[in-house]
């Protein structure tokens, strides 16, 4: 099959040799750990590939939130009211979607997160 996933279809000896390194690579700026580590490694590649696309979305969202204290969270109340409240939802959106990839890391599990595992196929390393 021409557009399957090198994913689908991981050794089981990796899986198990994996799992610790698969979920470290979640915690933000270790996932270039498991690639290091592990290069031939498909398990740890895929959850290490997983973990750098959550860290870019890390750095997006500290951008915009600096940009947004910058400017709009300079209005009393209302601003920093309203980034505070936004801060809070995505920082735990964040924690939530981490604590997740590294439980199925751990349990051995070849999980895409939503709409950032579709996308692991482009990460070149």
């Amino acid at each position: 099959m021409p557009g399957a996933s090198p994913y689908e279809s991981i050794p089981p000896a990796d899986v198990e040799r994996g799992r610790l390194l698969a979920a470290v690579a979640y915690l933000p700026g270790l996932c270039l750990l498991g690639l290091l580590g592990a290069p031939d490694n498909a398990f740890v590649g895929f959850h290490a590939r997983q973990g750098f696309l959550l860290l870019l979305l890390e750095i997006t969202i500290a951008v915009f939130l600096g940009i947004y204290d910058a400017s709009i969270g300079r209005i009393p109340f209302v601003g920093a009211l309203v980034g505070y409240l936004v801060k809070f939802i995505l920082w735990t959106g964040i924690l939530l979607i981490t604590i997740y990839g590294m439980l199925k890391a751990l349990d051995g599990r070849v999980i895409r997160l939503p709409y950032l595992g579709d996308h692991v196929e482009r990460i070149p390393f």
